[in-house]
């Protein structure tokens, strides 16, 4: 199943826009093959990762690349868009240390106009999630199915829209 969810997770990047040098941003709990795609996708087509690393994953578990800038997942920190910058697109690979609804507010902050949120989730979540995404000013919410356990939850951020 592992490798069926990498290759759509292959596909969905793929599908993207191709701008040059698009930055993302990736909340990852492990490195696994869904990060490594990512990483690899992001050097093939010469875009930037921003890693913030939840609570388990070790900084000696990662590639050693000029690719992938990284820092520790803090609660505390009030958005996700350090000095200014906005991100393409963000990837939630990884289960929150925090509640839905708050992160989906502080991540919103650093995804630059129209990008993407892209929540890997098991199905049963899919359902609760879609409605604070809503709430939080996301729109054009889509499932992206992964393997037989697990979704990818997508949503634009839609500059204007909501309060």
């Amino acid at each position: 199943m592992q490798k069926r969810r990498t290759q759509t997770f292959r596909m969905v990047l793929e599908s993207l826009q191709p701008y040059p040098r698009m930055q993302f941003l990736l909340f990852a709990r492990e490195w696994g093959e869904m990060e490594a795609t990512l990483l690899e996708f992001c050097e093939e087509e010469d875009h930037s990762l921003m890693l913030y690393r939840l609570e388990g994953l070790d900084e000696g578990a990662l590639p050693e690349t000029a690719r992938i800038r990284q820092r520790p997942y803090r609660r505390e920190q009030p958005r996700y868009n350090l000095q200014g910058k906005l991100y393409n697109h963000a990837f939630v690979l990884g289960e929150l240390p925090e509640p839905p609804g708050k992160f989906a507010k502080k991540v919103y902050t650093g995804i630059a106009n129209a990008g993407g949120l892209y929540v890997q989730l098991p199905f049963s979540e899919a359902a609760r999630w879609e409605p604070i995404l809503e709430a939080s000013n996301y729109v054009a919410l889509s499932r992206i199915d992964l393997d037989r356990e697990r979704t990818m939850l997508y949503a634009r951020k839609m500059h204007g829209w909501g309060s």
